[in-house]
């Protein structure tokens, strides 16, 4: 009996100590398993952590490439991020973080688009102007975070640039409807038995010849404009006496002074040289003569002066015309704009803005002082030589 007891005993232990190792087995088995829950636990974290921060440099990265003002805002409509684009729009710092977006924009039109979009759940799209400015807003919501994006454009150069190119349009349609109309006159005057009269045909035909010069003037001023607009007409700036080119400019308006029975004066200080490109710079002095010669009465005065202004030589060419009102002076120098329509005739409108052009591209300024009834004094400067 008693080898039969050990023997129970020794079954008993061996199989005790079986479930024992093979519950130290499973424990280690769920250690293992649980360190390398853990791990992988850690290692997610530190990924997503990762995934994180490269997403946040990514945004980081496209708020600086972007013109564009792009700002996060959270349901609270308040400011969760923003570029530096946007700081600068609107005259802020990235501290502007945490605070309503209302209190950045200070508009009542950008803050609707945003609140139109979070309630709306779809992208809205305005326009609004703060101070003088045309901004630009399209907001869409983002339904994470029951916020919404906003990307705001300043289109203020945009909409003058439109409304320069439809200005341009309407002047150039404005300049070519004249002479056209004229040309089409005379050749219906001719067809209709003017040849029959010789004197009636000379003066239809000369008429024809006339507005087919002013149109050809026309555009050759609208090319030689778009050439020095475009930097393609390179000045050649080099020291150069003045007088010769007043002088020259004076000789080639005088028929037409005189017909006016106009008096011009002359001064100019000895010796007085300018860098500049000397044939763009008698243009610019034969246009403000034309000018002064064309809007002159008959009988008035035109004066040509240069002085000496610290590193710059000033020209002036002043005439007793009607002059220029001075609501107006600023717009006198944009192509096609004429402040007296009635008595610009014969003129393409481009001569002002063509010497602007020459004049800044040698560093220096035009601009036109005097007031309806006191004559128009045309200033511009050179760099002296």
């Amino acid at each position: 009996m008693l080898d039969y007891f050990l023997v129970g005993l020794l079954i008993i232990g061996c199989a005790t100590g079986v479930w024992l190792w093979r519950r130290a087995e499973a424990a280690r088995r769920e250690a293992r398993s649980a360190a390398l829950a853990r791990a992988e636990a850690v290692t997610g974290r530190a990924s997503a952590v990762a995934a994180c921060q490269q997403n946040a440099s990514h945004l980081a990265c496209l708020g600086e490439a972007s013109l564009d003002a792009l700002l996060l805002i959270d349901a609270d409509r308040q400011i969760v991020w923003g570029n530096v684009a946007a700081w600068e729009m609107f005259g802020a710092t990235p501290a502007a973080v945490g605070q309503p977006f209302i209190g950045l924009v200070h508009d009542y039109e950008l803050n609707q688009a945003v609140l139109d979009a979070i309630s709306g759940g779809r992208a809205i799209m305005r326009h609004a102007v703060v101070n003088g400015r045309t901004l630009r807003i399209r907001a869409v919501p983002a339904p994470e975070t029951g916020g919404a994006a906003a990307a705001i454009e300043d289109v203020t150069e945009l909409q003058r640039l439109g409304r320069a190119r439809r200005d341009f349009v309407a002047n150039l349609s404005h300049e070519l409807r004249t002479p056209l109309a004229n040309i089409d006159l005379a050749a219906q005057t001719l067809q209709d038995g003017g040849t029959r009269d010789p004197v009636l045909t000379q003066r239809m035909l000369s008429q024809i010849q006339t507005q087919v010069q002013a149109l050809s003037q026309l555009g050759q001023e609208m090319m030689d404009l778009a050439q020095i607009e475009s930097g393609q007409v390179l000045l050649k700036l080099v020291p150069a006496p003045i007088a010769p080119l007043v002088q020259k400019a004076l000789t080639a308006m005088l028929p037409q002074a005189k017909h006016k029975s106009q008096h011009i004066s002359l001064v100019l200080p000895a010796g007085l040289q300018a860098l500049m490109d000397e044939q763009q710079i008698a243009r610019v002095i034969g246009n403000l003569l034309h000018n002064a010669v064309k809007f002159t009465p008959e009988g008035g005065i035109i004066s040509v002066s240069a002085e000496v202004v610290e590193d710059d030589i000033r020209l002036c060419v002043s005439d007793t015309g009607s002059g220029v009102p001075r609501n107006e002076q600023a717009r006198i120098f944009e192509r096609f704009y004429k402040h007296d329509r009635a008595r610009s005739k014969g003129g393409t409108g481009l001569g002002l803005a063509i010497a602007r052009h020459i004049v800044e591209g040698h560093g220096g300024r035009i601009w036109v002082e005097g007031a309806p009834g006191e004559g128009a004094r045309f200033y511009f400067t050179l760099p002296k030589a």
